[in-house]
């Protein structure tokens, strides 16, 4: 057993941008770096557990580039142990004294967190004794090579006194397909009777995502990490795509974290952003053609990089679709469909098929004569800067991601952090002229209107 303590910051995985000569190109790289105060990780070996507090801290202003806007102390218990990994939460403040923490199940983190524990450099020798690794000679030390579970590689390089330098592993990501994860540690030193290294970066994808210095490790603590029954027993439930009829041939998909938008053409169908993964992808492109039938999806718009609502662009590349987003992306999305996806295959893996790609600029339209989509680049938007919104002039109405998500109950306030993502929204909902009667966010449970958006902006709307 094992634990250690440290904390520096972390990055919020992100797919962003980074400026080569004069050339704009988009990559897989970090959002910006959020300040962790604390940092606790808890291990069994024996059991195969790990438990990592942090506490995350941001200021008044979000960096630009992305992320969940959050203001002041976030505090994080995330558990995995075997096959089972779960998030635990503070009781509500409501709650009755003494009463436990609550756990929610978290299956889509348990292969990462699992891959983490064996990384750790105590870890990593562990898990090369119990899968028979092999060796080969590397500069200034060896190689160590071995396959966790059947199925997931992990190569690490240990030095001539025996310490573990660097971990390689690959876990499989809906966009980028077999993502190395690569730890690095420096500054070995000797923390009580255990020798540690002092200082730990990880990176995925080649970019920055967690950077640690350690200020204590404790050899052989008590560590004793439960499975709680309600993860035990817990089945993900089925993706689910309710829909609301926005207007003639519109609908909004809902039924999930993250929405979607359909809309019919004469001869066609039209899909606002596939967000997640493959599977709610394939629902929400299934529900399109379910309320739209015998009509080909031809166009996907794809609102912006941020993987949460990318997640399922090569479901839509399997469709057949031409994918319409801001020009900044188009060479991004010509290596997502080139990506390998040799431990989860999906679709396009065993598709092959060649992706279509319109870009569009500041401003973008698509018609069938008769119905016209609008796309606006949206402008000083620190969030990120290539996000399309989608406009319909018939039915003035404006379906857009991130930039506002109307709290659960009107009149509340949005979160400190949020205000200037409004702001900009409504700003260009002015410098563009555009009659918009509702808001159909990507996130939330509800629609708003442009009067909301004011007030929680803490304009005065025009009228």
């Amino acid at each position: 057993m094992f634990s250690f303590l440290g904390g520096l910051y972390a990055h919020n995985q992100d797919f962003g941008d980074r400026r080569d000569s004069d050339v704009r190109v988009r990559f897989f790289e970090p959002w910006p770096p959020v300040d962790v105060k604390n940092y606790a990780a808890s291990i069994n070996y024996d059991t195969g557990s790990m438990r990592v507090e942090l506490l995350r801290e941001m200021g008044p202003v979000m960096p630009r580039g992305g992320g969940a806007p959050l203001f002041g102390e976030q505090r994080q218990n995330q558990v995995v142990s075997g096959n089972y990994a779960w998030n635990v939460a503070a009781p509500p403040a409501n709650a009755p004294a003494g009463a436990a923490p609550q756990a929610a199940p978290a299956p889509d983190a348990q292969l990462e967190r699992m891959l983490a524990l064996w990384a750790t450099p105590q870890g990593f020798v562990k898990a090369a004794t119990a899968n028979k690794a092999t060796t080969r000679n590397a500069r200034g030390g060896t190689e160590v090579s071995f396959t966790v579970g059947g199925k997931y590689k992990m190569t690490g390089t240990i030095n001539a006194q025996g310490q573990v330098e660097k971990v390689q592993t690959w876990i499989d990501h809906p966009i980028v397909g077999d993502m190395l994860v690569e730890t690095t540690y420096t500054g070995y030193k000797n923390f009580g009777s255990v020798m540690f290294p002092s200082r730990i970066v990880q990176t995925q994808d080649g970019y920055p995502s967690l950077e640690l210095t350690i200020s204590m490790v404790t050899a052989n603590p008590p560590v004793d990490i439960t499975v709680p029954d309600n993860v035990r027993s817990f089945t993900p439930p089925p993706v689910r795509v309710d829909s609301k009829k926005m207007g003639d041939g519109v609908y909004y998909l809902t039924g999930g974290s993250h929405h979607s938008l359909a809309v019919e053409m004469r001869d066609h169908i039209v899909v606002l952003d596939v967000p997640n993964n493959e599977a709610r992808a394939t629902a929400v492109l299934a529900k399109a053609k379910e309320l739209i039938p015998n009509k080909p999806i031809r166009f996907v718009v794809t609102s912006h990089h941020h993987w949460d609502h990318l997640g399922g662009i090569r479901s839509a590349m399997d469709e057949g679709a031409t994918i319409v987003t801001h020009q900044s992306n188009k060479a991004f999305l010509e290596r997502v469909a080139k990506t390998p996806h040799t431990i989860n295959p999906d679709r396009l893996a065993a598709s092959k098929k060649p992706v279509k790609i319109q870009p569009v600029g500041d401003k973008g339209q698509l018609t069938d004569g008769t119905r016209t989509i609008e796309l606006y680049l949206l402008k000083g938007y620190e969030h990120t800067g290539d996000m399309l919104v989608v406009y319909l002039p018939k039915e003035k109405l404006l379906a857009e991601p991130d930039a506002f998500t109307p709290p659960p109950q009107p009149g509340t306030p949005l979160i400190r952090t949020a205000v200037p993502y409004a702001k900009a929204l409504y700003d260009n909902i002015q410098r563009l002229k555009l009659d918009v009667q509702i808001i159909a966010p990507l996130h939330g449970n509800r629609t708003g209107d442009v009067a909301e958006l004011a007030k929680a902006a803490g304009v005065t709307a025009s009228n």
